[in-house]
């Protein structure tokens, strides 16, 4: 058993290790040659590309998920659908998270030693704004086809690099804007795909309130812009297996907490479990979305993003929604467009101007 130290010794040991590690990034940074920086940066852009693969593919899957939950349970409900879809939402986020978290540790506990103070502070901050913004992404979706949703997620391409140059103080380079306005004009493009892309596997319904979806979606990009800055500002400073356990299962108690708040009596009533445990498309569902969208992607991003600018990050983020129309034209759940087409090309484009960059 550890012995306790005294609470100034952890302080102190917790300032010197941060200032050590402090020490070596700068002393790392000073080392490197720009042909060496270079590579770091083009490794990170193709790692976080690759994780827009990943999240892509959980954008008609969600979708797909909740909505059987929704219909799964809409027999044996007690309470109105407008109590009863956010909680369900909520819980099956609260699940998917928390079991990641869960699955992550098993799988590296190994490399964990001592959590530190910046490693709980990042863990919290970063989890609490992805936790928040992907409850709101999934209500979002709800009224939504997948390639909107994905492409309104994106918006962080325009509020990244106003964040980095007005809160953090931090110059955004002429190609990065130039590539935020071209992203901006795909995302225009595809937001507008309209009833033409509804396709036979379309689970998105019409809202009660005009342009809801939208403005949930849109909501959480903002959310999503605050992760973003807050794991540049916090992430470098932390151990990232640490980091990367600690958000998720902070986002999955938020969402969990949320569920139980909304209508957690009526979600965890025997006959309830009972009908959401007999929708077929959850039980495939949920663990690949607990690897790969999750697991594997979310840590990838925590070691990978402080090695790029926020707002270069923001517009490589912005292959996420094109990953997502892929994914939801190969499930059937949108069809193509022109709209789709021109769209997805900006987006590609202002990727590439941030690469060459």
């Amino acid at each position: 058993m550890l012995l306790a130290r005294p609470v100034a010794t952890d302080r102190l040991a917790g300032a010197q290790e941060e200032r050590s590690s402090m020490d070596v990034h700068v002393q790392i940074a000073g080392r490197s040659s720009p042909a060496a920086r270079r590579r770091q940066t083009l490794t990170a852009i193709a790692v976080l590309s690759f994780c827009c693969v990943l999240w892509g593919y959980s954008f008609p899957v969600m979708q797909l998920a909740a909505a059987a939950w929704d219909e799964a349970a809409r027999p044996v409900a007690t309470v109105s659908l407008v109590r009863l879809e956010p909680a369900l939402r909520a819980t099956f986020l609260g699940w998917r998270f928390t079991l990641a978290a869960a699955f992550f540790w098993l799988v590296t506990f190994r490399g964990h030693g001592r959590y530190t103070r910046a490693d709980w502070t990042a863990g919290i901050v970063v989890g609490a704004f992805f936790g928040a913004g992907v409850f709101l992404q999934i209500m979002g979706l709800a009224f939504t086809l997948p390639s909107v949703s994905g492409f309104l997620t994106a918006l962080p391409v325009v509020f990244a690099p106003l964040g980095q140059a007005w809160l953090m103080r931090r110059p955004v380079g002429l190609s990065v804007w130039v590539a935020a306005a071209v992203a901006l004009a795909g995302i225009a493009l595809l937001s507008h795909t309209g009833t033409a892309a509804e396709a036979v596997n379309t689970v998105a319904r019409r809202p009660p309130v005009p342009y809801l979806g939208e403005a949930l979606t849109i909501a959480s990009a903002v959310l999503f812009t605050g992760q973003i800055m807050s794991l540049d500002r916090l992430g470098p400073r932390a151990q990232a297996l640490h980091l990367t356990c600690i958000m998720l299962a902070t986002a999955g108690l938020i969402n969990l907490a949320g569920g139980c708040a909304i209508a957690g009596a009526e979600i965890y009533r025997p006959a309830m479990l009972r009908a959401l445990a007999s929708a077929p498309t959850v039980w495939w569902a949920l663990p690949t979305l607990i690897v790969f969208s999750t697991v594997v992607a979310m840590h990838l991003m925590n070691v990978y993003q402080p090695r790029v600018s926020p707002a270069a990050a923001s517009v490589v983020y912005c292959l996420e929604p094109v990953m997502a129309t892929l994914f939801s034209l190969a499930m059937g759940t949108e069809t193509l467009t022109v709209m789709t087409v021109a769209g997805g090309a900006a987006i590609l484009a202002a990727v590439l101007i941030v690469t060459r960059r």
